[in-house]
């Protein structure tokens, strides 16, 4: 059975309502802001847990483990929410490599729900109880939510890596010629790849603190010997982070198959250079730079990231004749500029004005009153949004009115 016949009869006969390159330029960017959130949340919960058994030691501890603890609580929702674009596009053109992974390993698809759910739930019992003077017994529930988080990480992980080894697959449906359709077994983990991108957690959280203390410049109940205490630890942990990095990177530059050509790929070891350069930079940061440069240049290190997994995905399917670019296109002109309208209108300007006034109002101690600009930005996004949802309505209504009667 010719593998790469498979993979390209799976196809959607549809097509794709414009180019593929398109779509696999919008997976890339999404999925950017998704892993931020995914580093996010898990160097800020494990943070907010070491952070809680030091506590005892320096009040800063307990004061810095209950903000980590809401910063994780937030960036759980921020990252399932950010995770559902990458998806989709990821469905639009890789979806036959998608499904039999999926489908492969089954059980674990439908447990990553359920675990992401208790580990949640744990995360949140620990966030209510996590106050000043609270039990020591409460960290059980945090480290419960850690582990899980991790093993919903390696679950993506290994639902990932399947679907760019589709010559296995068969060898995983029917080992020895018996077909097992239980989907009981996460087929192949590429342990540097995992530990890699997990890794990248503890410098996430090292720049986030550094931009924290920046952020809270202006608020007199953030005093400066907290804000110090923050950056210093935040410049620790970044650097080192980046340093331990390194490690698994260099591992799964050299794990890549042979006759890939990947472990000698120019944009592979471009992102070697860059954990280490942030690693020096970071550990020798001047006072005078801007406290969110670190975090900026966090950002440009996870869009080079997404983009080598590209360059993988690519390579690595080439060999089995899947090409992205001999989708058939049936071009969608309204509903493609109706997306990009979107995505430019609605969360351009509409998550804006959230954003700008989330940033403005967190800088001020008590009641925020919006500035002139803010008010006007507001209005601006409740127009945009009631345009949206009109034109909305009204290119269903005609399409409806089209089909049904002309």
């Amino acid at each position: 059975m010719d593998i790469g016949i498979v993979m390209n009869t799976m196809r959607d006969p549809a097509g794709v309502p414009a180019h593929p390159v398109l779509f696999q330029a919008l997976m890339v960017f999404t999925w950017v802001f998704h892993i931020a959130f995914v580093h996010l949340t898990l160097g800020a919960a494990g943070l907010s847990i070491y952070a809680f058994h030091k506590r005892a030691e320096n009040p800063n501890w307990e004061r810095l483990s209950i903000a980590m603890t809401k910063v994780a609580k937030v960036g759980v929702s921020l990252l399932i929410v950010l995770g559902v674009a990458p998806l989709l596009f990821t469905q639009v053109i890789y979806d036959p490599q998608w499904y039999a992974s999926n489908v492969l390993s089954g059980r674990w698809t439908i447990a990553f729900i359920f675990t992401l759910i208790v580990a949640y739930c744990a995360w949140f019992v620990f966030y209510y109880a996590n106050h000043e003077g609270a039990k020591r017994h409460i960290g059980l529930y945090a480290w419960v939510a850690l582990g899980l988080f991790c093993l919903d990480g390696l679950i993506m992980h290994a639902l990932s890596y399947q679907a760019l080894l589709p010559d296995e697959w068969m060898r995983w449906y029917a080992p020895d010629g018996m077909l097992d359709t239980r989907g009981a077994a996460l087929h192949a983990i590429q342990w540097p790849r995992y530990l890699f991108i997990m890794s990248l957690s503890v410098p996430a959280v090292g720049v986030y603190l550094i931009a924290y203390a920046h952020y809270f410049a202006v608020r007199e109940d953030r005093e400066p010997a907290y804000r110090s205490f923050a950056v210093a630890l935040g410049r620790q942990i970044a650097s080192w982070g980046f340093v331990l990095s390194v490690i698994p990177l260099l591992a799964w530059q050299f794990a890549h198959p042979i006759g890939s050509g990947l472990s000698r790929h120019p944009i592979g070891w471009l992102l070697v250079a860059t954990v280490l350069a942030l690693a020096v930079w970071v550990r020798r940061f001047p006072q005078r730079t801007h406290g969110y440069a670190p975090l900026s240049a966090g950002w440009g290190l996870l869009a080079l990231l997404a983009v080598w997994r590209e360059v993988i995905r690519v390579q690595l399917l080439r060999p089995f004749g899947y090409d992205i670019t001999s989708y058939t296109v049936h071009a969608d002109w309204p509903s493609t500029a109706l997306f990009f309208a979107t995505l430019l209108g609605v969360g351009g300007l509409v998550g804006g004005f959230y954003l700008t006034l989330l940033y403005r109002s967190g800088r001020v101690q008590g009641i925020y009153n919006a500035e002139p600009g803010v008010a006007r930005l507001g209005s601006a996004a409740v127009g945009i949004l009631s345009l949206w949802i009109a034109v909305f309505f009204i290119y269903g209504i005609w399409i409806w009115v089209r089909n049904s009667f002309l």
